[in-house]
């Protein structure tokens, strides 16, 4: 690149920088200026208004466990009643202030959120949902006959004050309070959305295996990010009780319904996608007046139609509209291009590999596996009476036939199964007990099989994730994390980290490319570099060759190499026994979930018993 053309991308590069620190302050402006104004209107428009606008905090409030950590719940109708409720009867029968009651609903519906996901988490997927609609219908019914609630016929919500006449040409007070509730809940998600989290649920969402592999624990998270938005649907209900009356069939399960709705048409995991749907949801029924039953079908056709035809939302076609006239066609890469762009070799050459710092005694092993017994419920036994034993800073192949239980044996080791008998010590330390996210605590990192990673992140940011464990107070920060001077600090330390593991595994060229555009090869790397980002001391790779090219293969070879001269001890499953003879130290061979034979390479390969049970000789 010429000095003049560097120039300019580097002014263009500062232009763009510009331009996105003044997006947020116009933002906000416009939307005070857009508050003023509703605020001085009709009470007609003003209504219509408002419940968007509390529509708009449970869309958000939604989408922020639906679209981040796909958790579907059914159970916002619910969490919005009890806001709702709380509110009005607080403040009738105690007399409590309404702006004490906002703190009380936030802090109440959000342990109430809590454990509802303690007990929905259990299950997953469809059950998640019905377990969260059975709540949701436990609230209907109790709101329906409990004579404190009124019943079918409900009562009648708090008074919302006027301002003082002093400032009384701002309009009203109403207005003005649940638009600052809005912008609280959108602005929470925003921030989440641009934190060091946001990868992380993501991850949870897509690939929970990678997640736990690198230390997150996720089903905490998941309870703790539901809390959230249990906190925000109460908030929402608190909003919601100033605007009449409140009645059992304002939060019936088609609300829960209408919500999703909400969300997926508006564009899932957006930040304005579901203020969209929220909107036009809230103001169809008033502009049409169909039967309500008419207007279910309606929004149950269109929801239909969205899934099947834009899955991403109308946010998502309007994005494909905006960008295509000035967008760039990606050239398709052949596999042999593919094959020759994925490793930099100099890279390679000039970039060293994330060194482990961890302490560890040198005349432990790195890993002793001791009785291993397991069987996957009641079946036959898949390992029985294994041991293993790992020495630091040596590579230890694991091969066997087909079946012979060696996946098995290193989901043990990683924490992603428990043994029925056996223990399980990582540098003299019994971990056998602990789960997966434990795990790289003790200095093991682990790959899979199958890369598993997010697919829609780019390939450094799916390395990040690797560095979860390091980054301190990632969740208590995430709800302010634009706004703190250390978080963003971390998060130029935590891109700077993953680039550079990217660099040392010759992935520099692809960077910023999304997992899903890149060659299978980038893929393998990729999540190698995440497990070696952290900086273990005990790397598990389970047949990391899968699908390699020989370039790619050569790559692999040079970094197990850099990793064991740095001290790294590294286990590895490969069905390439030239591969695995010529690396590894010492070799363990399993048949039929029984060791075979172990001790140094040379001598395992000579071995009769493994010629006769793998190698077919």
């Amino acid at each position: 690149m010429t000095p003049t053309a560097l120039g300019r991308a580097t002014a263009a590069v500062a232009s763009r920088r510009t331009a996105g620190r003044l997006v947020v302050p116009v933002v906000l402006v416009a939307y005070v200026l857009v508050t003023h104004v509703v605020a001085l209107t009709s009470s007609y428009t003003q209504s219509l208004v408002l419940v968007a606008a509390v529509f708009g905090i449970l869309a958000v409030s939604l989408d922020l466990v639906a679209g981040m950590a796909g958790l579907y719940s059914l159970g916002h109708a619910g969490l919005f009643a009890l806001g709702a409720y709380a509110t009005t009867l607080l403040n009738a029968d105690l007399d409590w202030n309404i702006f004490v009651l906002l703190p009380v609903c936030l802090v109440g519906v959000g342990l109430v959120g809590i454990v509802l996901g303690l007990l929905s988490f259990r299950v997953s997927g469809l059950y998640f949902a019905i377990t969260t609609f059975v709540f949701t219908l436990v609230i209907g019914v109790l709101a329906s006959d409990l004579t404190i609630t009124g019943g079918l016929q409900g009562l009648p919500g708090p008074i919302f004050p006027d301002f003082p006449y002093a400032i009384g040409g701002f309009g009203t007070a109403l207005v003005w309070c649940v638009a600052a509730c809005l912008l609280v809940t959108v602005g929470a998600v925003w921030s989440i959305r641009r934190s060091a989290l946001y990868p992380v649920l993501l991850a949870i969402r897509d690939a929970e295996p990678f997640a736990a592999a690198n230390g997150v624990r996720t089903r905490l998270v998941k309870v703790l990010v539901f809390g959230v938005s249990a906190a925000m649907a109460g908030m929402a209900g608190w909003a919601f009780s100033f605007l009449g009356f409140v009645s059992p069939g304002q939060f019936s399960w088609t609300v829960s319904v209408n919500i999703l709705v909400m969300v997926i048409l508006g564009g899932m995991n957006t930040t304005w996608g579901p203020l969209i749907g929220a909107a036009f949801i809230s103001v169809f029924p008033v502009y049409v007046h169909i039967d309500p039953l008419w207007q279910e079908l309606v929004f149950g056709a269109i929801f239909v139609l969205v899934i099947v035809f834009a899955p991403s939302g109308v946010l998502g076609v309007l994005t494909k509209l905006v960008r295509r006239p000035g967008g760039t066609t990606r050239t398709p890469v052949s596999a042999a291009e593919a094959d020759a762009l994925a490793v930099d070799p100099a890279a390679l050459r000039s970039t060293d590999l994330p060194v482990h710092t961890m302490s560890v005694d040198p005349d432990l092993p790195a890993v002793e596996c001791s009785g291993i017994r397991f069987r996957y419920g009641s079946g036959s036994l898949v390992l029985d009476n294994v041991n293993l034993t790992v020495r630091p800073g040596t590579i230890h192949g694991l091969i066997g036939p087909n079946g012979s239980g060696k996946s098995t044996l290193v989901n043990l080791i990683a924490g992603h199964l428990r043994p029925d008998e056996g223990s399980i010590r990582l540098h003299g330390r019994p971990v056998h007990g602990l789960d997966a996210a434990a795990r790289p605590g003790h200095g093991l990192s682990r790959t899979f099989q199958t890369a598993v990673l997010v697919r829609e992140l780019r390939a450094r940011d799916n390395v990040a994730i690797g560095l979860y464990r390091t980054t301190p107070r990632i969740g208590r920060r995430a709800l302010v994390w634009p706004v703190l001077p250390g978080a963003r600090r971390d998060s130029r330390a935590t891109a700077t980290k993953a680039g550079a593991a990217l660099d040392a595994v010759g992935m520099s060229r692809w960077r910023e490319s999304r997992v899903a555009d890149v060659p299978h090869g980038v893929e393998q790397l990729t999540q190698l570099a995440a497990a070696c980002v952290g900086e273990p001391s005990v790397l598990v790779l389970d047949e990391p060759l899968a699908g390699l090219s020989t370039g790619e293969v050569t790559a692999v070879a040079g970094i197990l190499t850099e990793l064991k001269r740095a001290g790294v001890s590294v286990i590895i499953i490969e069905h390439q026994t030239k591969f695995i003879f010529e690396m590894c130290d010492e070799v363990t061979v399993l048949a039929a979930g029984s060791l075979v034979t172990t001790g140094p390479a040379a001598a395992v390969r000579v071995d009769s018993r493994v010629r006769e049970v793998y190698l077919g000789q």
